[in-house]
């Protein structure tokens, strides 16, 4: 499983509601801020054989990411 990084509990609860309503299986995690470039506490944890579409549906939701974990760094 892959995690993206997210800066509130706010974005990760639209993360995990716009990757459910594709169908994608994700759930809200905590993450040590020191695994991450900007300090990020939430995460959503999704499968990282669906990390290309998983980025698109977060971008296309508006939602920013920091690093994804588990499968390198990620972007906005």
């Amino acid at each position: 499983m892959c995690v993206a990084t997210v800066a509130s509990m706010t974005l990760a609860m639209k993360g995990k509601s716009a990757l459910s309503a594709r169908k994608i299986e994700a759930e809200i995690v905590g993450v040590d801020p020191a695994l991450t470039k900007k300090g990020c506490a939430y995460g959503i944890r999704f499968p990282c054989a669906r990390r290309g579409e998983t980025e698109r549906i977060l971008r296309q939701h508006g939602i920013a990411w920091g690093t994804i974990l588990g499968g390198g760094s990620g972007g906005t």
